[in-house]
């Protein structure tokens, strides 16, 4: 097994936790009274790597990534400092100033006292308006903050200054809408064949679905997308050139619309519905319905309108499930990339219009990275695997067996209780009958895990930070929701969810999840009035988003914040 230090060259871990702490530099003081900021807009683009927006840079528009990165402060060097990054603690993160070990949010889904878990939704609260549902089918959970443990900017700004501030979230994920919002916003919207909240925000927060928003539904304003054909939005430019081949092995296909341009989003279908909209969601259209919606919202609400500060999140999905299905070097990302650059362009357009160009300030990053297919990363000369982590369980429960011995003939329960990557929960009722103790099982299992050839590290929850990349796992690490044992795949591998002995059908697309920078890296821009232009070296955290923001909101910091204003933002 490779050893951190060999493993530096090509994956350097953006330093320790130390990095990130408060600079070592003097931080340049904001301009004297820069207009004041009347709507902060967070722009997050589920999936970005950190990479796009320099890779791509001479494709784009001068309206669009442009206009951000060269008239606001464009942080290339910005990685999340935890382990786990996925789109729970991403969203959680930016505003909460804080990472999982704070906020809670360690994964999009844990096992928690017995059972699962989902970062955003609980059994009190149901859908809103309620799903059509099939005759004793059981209603679906509403989506909820009550798990995010930390306040974020918005609740402080609405503390601040009451129900005249307004704070919405709009994404096409749960998720994504509600965790930057924090607990008190005037709504957290979302994508479910129709646009969505759930009676958390109607019932406990005694907040009205507006008209504006209830009108969308009636008739379902997703539907105006059906019948349109996904090609390449520059049919003059070279895709293959700037990203590779149109038809890679290991790409999938997305829902419906098949591996390789052009893709028929509604092949098949009479009309638009259930089988339609993950369809539409997983193509650059489900950007397109969001930003509309985003932009009604501001017309709508009047955000921007007065002098008492908005907030405005809205979270685009649609990269991240173009990613997930082909991957990062493919067209079909570098597509959903361009046109979300025209995208961008027309917004801020929108927004100068709309709340004057030094009235708002825009910050853009992104909740993950991604990592390359394998297929693509062995044909660079990578050693990359999609490793069945089903089979690794077994191997686990099994030798759990051997050491501290098998269960009584009447019990079907498995040492490993649950394992949803990258944690094994072990089962206290075997361990209680075994006479071992929780420490013994564990570290028992950690050291049979290290010498399993297809992980780079395992850690137990008792083990004490060793290195960075341990460190890094602890900042993800909440112990009334993590497991007993944590596994760290090798650099370029992918976990499979493949059984032992299924049919070895060529498996597909790829993922996020893992402590390396393909993973980690995310772009970070600060946009807005007093904040100069240019690219800033400084190494940072998506977490200082909520220092950007209280600064040019002109509220206190949220209570858990951990990252400081960027030395460097106000640099000239």
């Amino acid at each position: 097994m490779p050893s951190l230090a060999a493993l530096a060259p090509a994956f350097a871990f953006v330093a320790g936790l130390g990095v990130f702490a408060a600079s070592h530099t003097r931080p340049a003081p904001p301009p004297a009274e820069p207009p004041r900021v009347r709507l902060a807009v967070l722009i997050v683009f589920d999936q970005m790597r950190g990479d796009y927006l320099a890779r791509w840079n001479h494709l784009y528009g001068e309206d669009g990534f442009r206009r951000l990165t060269s008239h606001g402060a464009w942080f290339t060097d910005c990685h999340y400092p935890y382990g786990v990054t996925t789109t729970g603690p991403g969203h959680a993160s930016i505003l909460t100033g804080a990472c999982p070990d704070r906020h809670g949010i360690v994964n999009n889904n844990w096992h928690e006292n017995g059972v699962s878990a989902y970062c955003a939704s609980t059994p009190t609260h149901q859908i809103v308006p309620p799903p059509d549902l099939a005759k004793d089918a059981k209603p679906p959970e509403g989506g909820s903050p009550e798990r995010l443990l930390c306040e974020t900017v918005a609740d402080v700004l609405k503390r601040t200054h009451g129900p005249r501030a307004k704070v919405f979230g709009f994404s096409l994920k749960d998720r994504s809408a509600i965790l930057p919002v924090g607990r008190t916003p005037d709504g957290a919207y979302w994508f479910d064949g129709r646009i969505v909240t759930s009676t958390y925000y109607t019932n406990t927060l005694r907040r009205r679905v507006p008209e504006w928003l209830s009108a969308l539904n009636m008739p379902r304003f997703p539907d105006r997308w059906f019948g349109r054909t996904w090609d390449r939005f520059r049919p003059d430019l070279d895709y293959e050139r700037h990203a590779g081949p149109d038809d890679e092995p290991g790409e999938g296909g997305g829902t419906r619309p098949g591996r390789a341009f052009p893709h028929d989003l509604t092949a098949g279908l009479a009309r638009a519905g259930k089988e339609f909209y993950p369809a539409l969601a997983g193509s650059p259209f489900g950007n397109e319905m969001l930003v509309e919606i985003a932009k009604q919202c501001v017309i709508s609400e009047s955000l921007g309108s007065d002098d008492t500060p908005d907030l405005l999140v809205v979270s685009f999905s649609s990269n991240d499930l173009i990613g997930h299905a082909w991957g990062p070097d493919s067209q079909e990302v570098l597509d959903v990339t361009l046109r979300s650059d025209a995208m961008i362009a027309s917004l801020l357009t929108f927004l100068d219009a709309r709340v004057g160009r030094d009235r708002y300030m825009v910050g853009l990053t992104a909740d993950h990275g991604i990592t390359p297919l394998p297929e693509v990363s062995r044909k660079k000369g990578r050693a990359a695997e999609r490793i069945g982590l089903v089979a690794l369980r077994q191997r686990a429960d099994a030798y759990l067996r051997d050491r501290f011995g098998d269960r009584p003939a009447t019990d079907k329960s498995n040492w490993i209780e649950a394992a949803p990557w990258p944690w094994m929960y072990l089962n206290p009722k075997r361990i209680a009958q075994s006479g071992a103790t929780r420490y013994e099982v564990a570290r028992s299992l950690t050291e049979f895990l290290q010498k399993q050839p297809e992980l780079e590290r395992a850690f137990s929850r008792f083990d004490p930070p060793a290195d960075d990349l341990h460190r890094r796992m602890l900042r993800s690490f909440h112990p009334a929701r993590c497991g007993d044992v944590c596994i760290v795949l090798r650099p370029w591998d992918l976990p499979s969810g493949r059984k032992p002995g299924e049919a070895l059908n060529p498996e597909s697309g790829t993922t996020h999840g893992g402590p390396y920078p393909c993973d980690s890296h995310v772009p970070l821009i600060a946009f807005g009035p007093g904040i100069p232009g240019g690219t800033r070296r400084e190494p940072v955290t998506p977490q200082a988003m909520a220092a950007i923001f209280s600064q040019a909101l002109r509220i206190p910091l949220p209570a858990s914040a951990e990252y400081p204003l960027p030395a460097t933002l106000f640099a000239k």
